[in-house]
């Protein structure tokens, strides 16, 4: 069955909301604007994307030709409102096939504009809400996820599992029982979002202002120790709703104090290769298997749809390097699952690449005219062999882009 895309960023706050007429932040309003055309990478040849802007196509048009066949067709919301109300009030079947909806994360918010698809006439199966989607979109999965996978594979040593509390109080004493440095969390955010770095073992007036509004919007914070991370990686599964979890791939990120920063681009082969500098192939596989059983016995028949589990390599206080091996649970689409998706199709296969989310408050389509003049893309074979390139149109309104920055490996 055909897909419909729509991507939609800050889900997550969607979902803490729980409402259908939830208005996000500006913020959010404009990067869901300004990369809405993101899944037309990823989706894939044969899918839809649903976006508003009506210049969607002239941007399709001036991409590369040997990219087009490969890429998702972008759906016009407002012409296509328009279109199924005319052909339901004229009694004529919209001319399309019956499609599935396919979120970037599934919330409220997202499947009502979904449902108004639905109610003007187009056949299409939308993913149901649920409560279970709720608590499993919250950071206190991920901790559940690490305690169980640290019961069925013991690693030594094994990174401490995040304590949720309720006030300020619960927070205090945990501070009296660990040692500095720390990492304060909400149970909703994305993105490096909603994160507190504590260096003492004491709140300050900045760090209890910052606890008191966490708490207030949602109840319960949760902490852990702070590691030395020296990188950050993700696996990437498909949960097919029915029990069975698989594996989709490895992606490789940066963060900076949590902050994401962008993913790498290139084949799983150099991406595993680059992680084999820290795990040797037979024990990722491994990981990889052990977490999927996790994941199956917590998500396998309560959610249909890609994910990715955020990982990292630390170092220890002896300066050697350990695994993380459950940071957080991502239960939507991810810039990883994109960037892998990205890679496939255009990236040549000798060439890498890093895959960013950018973002200027003033001048983004100078900045992007001068990266596009100083590095242009140059395609060997059909596929990127170097260069920049934005993958989202931009404006002189434009502030968020979604780029890529390719280069031959040598």
């Amino acid at each position: 069955m055909p897909e419909l895309h729509l991507f939609n960023p800050g889900h997550e706050m969607e979902i803490l909301y729980s409402k259908s007429h939830y208005t996000p932040p500006y913020t959010v309003q404009k990067m869901s604007a300004d990369l809405e055309m993101l899944p037309i990478w990823y989706a894939g040849a044969g899918t839809f994307t649903l976006v508003r802007n009506n210049r969607a196509t002239q941007f399709i048009a001036s991409l590369p030709k040997t990219f087009r066949n490969n890429l998702s067709s972008p759906m016009i919301l407002s012409l296509m409102m328009k279109e199924l109300y005319k052909r339901k009030k004229d009694g004529i079947k919209p001319n399309l096939p019956h499609l599935e909806a396919v979120c970037w994360g599934i919330s409220p918010r997202s499947i009502s504009v979904f449902h108004d698809l639905q109610q003007a006439g187009m056949e299409i199966d939308i993913p149901a809400w649920s409560e279970e989607l709720l608590e499993l979109t919250r950071r206190q999965i991920s901790a559940e996820a690490l305690k169980k996978l640290l019961e069925i594979f013991p690693i030594a040593p094994a990174p401490k599992i995040p304590q949720f509390f309720p006030d300020i109080e619960g927070i205090e004493g945990y501070l009296k029982e660990h040692n500095p440095p720390y990492v304060i969390k909400t149970p909703f955010s994305s993105s490096g979002r909603g994160l507190y770095w504590l260096n003492e073992n004491a709140l300050d007036a900045r760090a209890t202002s910052w606890l008191s509004g966490a708490l207030k919007k949602q109840l319960s914070v949760g902490i852990e120790p702070a590691l030395n991370k020296v990188f950050d990686f993700a696996t990437e599964f498909y949960s097919d709703g029915a029990g069975e979890i698989s594996y989709a791939g490895l992606s490789i990120f940066e963060t900076q104090q949590g902050q994401f920063i962008g993913c790498m681009l290139g084949s799983q082969e150099s991406l595993l290769k680059r992680l084999n500098e820290y795990i040797s192939t037979e024990d990722y596989s491994f990981l990889v298997e052990q977490v999927r059983t996790v994941l199956k016995e917590i998500v396998g028949t309560k959610y249909k749809g890609y994910m990715g589990v955020d990982m990292m390599i630390y170092q220890t206080e002896d300066k050697n390097y350990a695994v993380h091996p459950f940071v957080e649970l991502n239960l939507r689409y991810t810039i990883g699952m994109a960037a892998m998706r990205f890679s496939q199709q255009f990236v040549h296969p000798a060439s890498q690449g890093m895959l960013r989310i950018v973002y200027y408050v003033y001048d983004a389509y100078k900045e992007h005219q001068r990266m596009a003049e100083a590095s242009p893309i140059m395609i060997s074979s059909g596929k990127i062999r170097s260069g920049y390139y934005s993958l989202c149109p931009v404006s002189k309104d434009t502030h968020y882009l979604a780029i890529i920055d390719v280069f031959e490996s040598y």
